[in-house]
């Protein structure tokens, strides 16, 4: 059962996700979940904030002040439907995770739909992942992101051991969108469970973000892509949300491929609670499960872990 806390932010959680549906242009959700950022989700204490380019792209790095994160690097790709989320929406979640991990984060901000549909999300991360070699070794560093950040981060590795760049030492997916197609299992036995995105919030961004594309070509949707050799996997998802089925499936698709996978659901959770660390004890816990899964896989450095 989840804590009182939880439960008493599922009401919260409900308007939150019925504003966003009826949101009908990108510029209605956008503006939305600015006003939201800035009243529920304050920055992180304890890391340093910076400005920097990757890739080519803006970038916010992050950094724990009480450990020494040495060479240790998280690439993380924000959440947002491919239309919304930027950086600074995620610097507390990014915040926290830095903490945890002991590890530098980079969160770049790339292209949105639906001025920039698919490919140019993807081109973006691809050039971040890139960038970020030079700055740690891939047994150093991980990837990781949420909702269709989730999916960039598949995409991203995916096109990036095509080319033949060194895979991250592991991969960090919070209730990751890796089917676009909308016929998972979870899309009708938790349509009425899950408390922050709707259907019909998803099939409008995934329409911006795709176009006239099919949505399930492996490009767009990971979950029907060939996954064979990339690095270790942590899939946090809950039992509640309509994406539920996207992480199970890729979590059996992955080890059908020889990954190695961590499936972790949480129960009677919603869509990425990890957002919402500030208040609730279950988004703390899985983002300092996140820290020692990437600390584990990043070998060597400084173990170190206070999620507030």
């Amino acid at each position: 059962m989840s804590s009182v806390i939880a439960r008493a932010q599922r009401p919260v959680v409900r308007q939150i996700g019925k504003r966003l549906a009826a949101a009908d242009t990108p510029e209605q959700m956008r503006a939305f979940i600015d006003r939201v950022t800035a009243i529920l989700l304050a920055p992180t204490w304890g890391v340093t904030r910076s400005n920097a380019t990757l890739g080519g792209l803006a970038s916010l790095r992050i950094e724990p002040k009480t450990s020494t994160s040495g060479d240790r690097g998280l690439l993380m790709f924000h959440g947002g439907g491919f239309v919304f989320g930027s950086p600074s929406m995620y610097q507390h979640l990014a915040g926290r995770i830095a903490k945890a991990a002991g590890a530098t984060v980079h969160v770049p901000s790339y292209r949105l739909a639906p001025e920039h549909p698919h490919p140019a999300a993807i081109a973006d991360g691809l050039a971040a992942y890139r960038a970020i070699l030079d700055d740690h070794e891939p047994d150093r560093l991980a990837v990781g992101g949420d909702s269709a950040g989730g999916n960039m981060t598949l995409a991203v590795l995916i096109a990036a051991r095509d080319e033949g760049l060194p895979m991250p030492a592991c991969v960090v997916l919070m209730s990751p969108l890796t089917d676009l197609t909308s016929t998972s299992d979870s899309w009708t036995t938790n349509v009425d469970s899950e408390l922050l995105i709707r259907p019909e919030m998803i099939q409008r961004t995934t329409e911006w973000y795709c176009g006239d594309r099919d949505v399930g070509d492996p490009r767009l949707s990971p979950l029907f892509a060939d996954v064979r050799g990339l690095p270790p996997m942590l899939i946090q998802v809950s039992d509640e949300e309509i994406l539920y089925s996207d992480s199970t499936a890729l979590a059996e698709a992955a080890r059908a491929a020889d990954v190695d996978v961590r499936l972790e659901v949480a129960n009677g959770m919603w869509h990425v609670w990890q957002l919402q660390a500030p208040i609730v004890p279950e988004a703390r816990a899985s983002i300092e499960s996140a820290g020692e899964f990437i600390r584990q896989h990043t070998s060597h450095g400084p173990s170190f872990s206070t999620v507030e």
